[in-house]
């Protein structure tokens, strides 16, 4: 088999069907990229699956390679797990979907199967996918070749696991299509549940899925400012509204981001006209750093030539992935207001050393909840600083003695 796309989402898939007995190739537009993963490197940071890496290699159960019409004809499943990001203006970029599609169709697809695992805006499998399939193969859906879609809804980071557990969603339009890729997906557990459904409820299914989670997340961001209105702590009072009451699984407030959470809104919003719950929570989260800078101003008056460290840069906890990252974002708008920005992140190599950020700052701002920040709070009331703002509330106010202590959800 294929897959088209070594990213965060082809590159643990192909080897958790290599692991499983496939035989599989990874197909990669980026030849550096092929040539990293062809040597055991990960390119990106995920120490469960460069454990994958070597023993596929080693094995010889995987092999990464440019696109090739060869490569195409010599796999029986091909997966395609491309990109689809937005643009600066959040526009729908289909142009690795397109090339993709077009190299699997230049190939013959005659008893071949065609998995689509990118997020997708609804009805693309059947307005774009399939049409230019059929029309360039010449062949029958659900009689000479297959198409499934099988939107992927594993967690970043958490793909040496959910592959296995997770329920697989399969969008299908024919009984070929579903029975293939069930069978597939069975290869990586015998016992994994295989959900059913038609090719546009697969893809409103996985934008379902991150936009619930994801307004989920604004709500709570907006008792976090409500809370700071009122003079009170919404870390604590979610707490005690969460405890022990079945009803209530209020998130912890901060930063909501990244390629999928950020942008799949967007997906499903973009061809409407009215305004809708879905936009209303993105313009909420994506203030949450504009809010983190006015808040540092009305304490400090400006922060024109203030030194300001931020720590953490990936738009999650144990991340090396910046993609549509709120820590970005906030870097961009305290430079905006003057700021002298130094950032350390532990899984970027790009960003300056702790000892370094951490050299007579004048304000820490903990951004990415990493699990390495945890027990850094020592450090940092010790480096010098007059103020630490904590987007997370991970920190204990009581740890700092000298440094005036301030997070996000709780009134200054």
């Amino acid at each position: 088999m294929a897959v088209i796309g070594l990213g965060r989402v082809g590159l643990p898939l192909a080897l958790a069907f290599a692991r499983s007995g496939l035989r599989v190739v990874g197909v990669d537009v980026d030849a550096q990229r092929v040539s990293a993963v062809n040597k055991g490197d990960m390119p990106f940071f995920y120490p469960e699956v460069q454990r994958w890496l070597k023993e596929a290699l080693a094995k010889g159960a995987f092999a990464a390679s440019t696109p090739s019409k060869e490569t195409i004809e010599h796999s029986d499943v091909i997966v395609i797990t491309v990109g689809t990001p937005t643009g600066q203006q959040y526009q729908l970029d289909y142009s690795q979907v397109y090339s993709a599609l077009k190299e699997v169709a230049s190939a013959d697809l005659k008893d071949r199967a065609i998995i689509m695992r990118s997020t997708a805006v609804p009805s693309t499998m059947t307005t774009i996918v399939i049409p230019l399939l059929v029309k360039e193969s010449k062949l029958r859906l659900g009689v000479d070749f297959a198409v499934a879609m099988c939107p992927e809804r594993i967690l970043e980071g958490q793909a040496h696991r959910e592959l296995y557990e997770l329920p697989e969603i399969v969008g299908a339009s024919d009984s070929l299509s579903a029975e293939i890729a069930s069978q597939l997906f069975r290869k990586l557990s015998p016992s994994k549940k295989i959900l059913i459904t038609t090719l546009t409820g697969a893809e409103l299914a996985k934008l379902f899925t991150n936009i619930y989670r994801y307004v989920n997340f604004a709500l709570s961001n907006e008792f976090a400012i409500w809370a700071e209105r009122y003079g009170e702590d919404a870390h604590e009072i979610i707490r005690v509204a969460n405890e022990n009451y079945p009803r209530s699984n209020i998130p912890r407030p901060g930063f909501a981001g990244g390629p999928c959470l950020g942008k799949d809104g967007f997906l499903l919003d973009s061809g409407t006209t009215f305004s809708s719950v879905v936009s209303t929570a993105w313009k909420l989260n994506e203030a949450v750093p504009q809010h983190v800078v006015m808040t540092l101003i009305k304490s400090l008056g400006s922060l024109y030539a203030k030194r300001v460290t931020v720590l953490g840069l990936a738009f999650k906890a144990n991340s090396d992935d910046t993609r549509l990252s709120p820590a970005v974002k906030l870097v961009d708008t305290l430079k905006a207001y003057g700021a002298d920005v130094r950032v350390h992140d532990p899984h970027i190599e790009e960003t300056e050393s702790l000892r370094e950020v951490l050299r007579n700052p004048e304000v820490v701002i903990l951004a990415t909840n990493h699990d390495s920040f945890r027990n850094i709070a020592t450090d940092i009331d010790e480096s010098g600083c007059e103020f630490v703002y904590d987007v997370w509330g991970v920190y204990d106010p009581g740890a700092f003695k000298r440094a005036k202590y301030m997070r996000f959800g709780k009134a200054a």
